[in-house]
């Protein structure tokens, strides 16, 4: 084979190797992608807090525990604040376990929507009210706060109803209250609440109306609790 020849039909298999190489590097891009997609759709299967141990009568849309214990703590939040994710990580597994449930503390969630994180954060709010109206905020909350590490896309109407099915709600009766914006008056609301009693920051956690300096470390919540069932003594 003359040398020109040779050099031609280099070229033409250096050619076809890169087609090849490249087109399988678009089929596995496509792959992933496609597989990332339908996993992305499908409602995930969490563990979630169980609170089967609290009595019926303790779970009053956002409030739990004893409506008359003697400690009340406030947490002012937004759904799609890290800070409070954490929150509901770190400190209040150990409020339910060790106040709550022994009828020591009544929690109480307020929504406090920032602006910077609309408009899924008030969306999101309006969702755990129309799961109140099931008899789900708690678990709807905590289903919700798994979520907030997830970004925007996390808090479209149509995740919120996922969460919602994912937790054995009435899909077309959570779905017609959300879209039809049933609780954005109590939302609203408790925003308001929120700025004329100067709270900026969440969450903002009150024990019995006292502002909690450190609302992420269980240590200082706990000891304000302790402080006021002493008082109170």
């Amino acid at each position: 084979m003359k040398a020109k020849d040779l050099i031609a039909s280099n070229r033409k298999r250096l050619s076809l190797s890169i087609y090849l190489v490249g087109g399988v590097a678009l089929l596995a891009g496509l792959i992933t992608v496609i597989l990332a997609a339908a996993s992305d759709s499908e409602p995930t299967s969490v563990e979630l807090p169980d609170y089967s141990g609290i009595s019926s009568s303790w779970q009053n849309r956002n409030i739990l525990g004893d409506p008359d214990a003697p400690v009340t703590v406030q947490a002012w939040e937004d759904f799609r604040c890290p800070a409070c994710a954490a929150f509901n990580q770190r400190v209040k597994p150990g409020l339910v376990e060790n106040y709550i449930s022994t009828g020591k503390v009544k929690l109480e969630y307020r929504h406090f929507p920032l602006q910077q994180h609309e408009p899924g954060a008030s969306l999101a709010a309006q969702a755990s009210e129309c799961a109140a109206d099931q008899g789900r905020f708690w678990v709807y909350h905590d289903r919700v706060f798994q979520a907030t590490s997830s970004g925007a896309n996390a808090f479209l109407m149509e995740r919120l109803i996922d969460y919602a099915v994912e937790l054995n709600l009435d899909r077309d009766t959570f779905a017609s209250c959300l879209t039809n914006q049933v609780h954005l008056p109590t939302v609203s609301e408790s925003l308001q609440d929120a700025r004329s009693s100067g709270h900026n920051s969440t969450p903002t956690v009150l024990v019995d109306g006292v502002r909690v300096d450190s609302p992420l470390d269980y240590g200082a919540v706990s000891a304000a609790i302790d402080s006021q069932l002493a008082s109170d003594q």
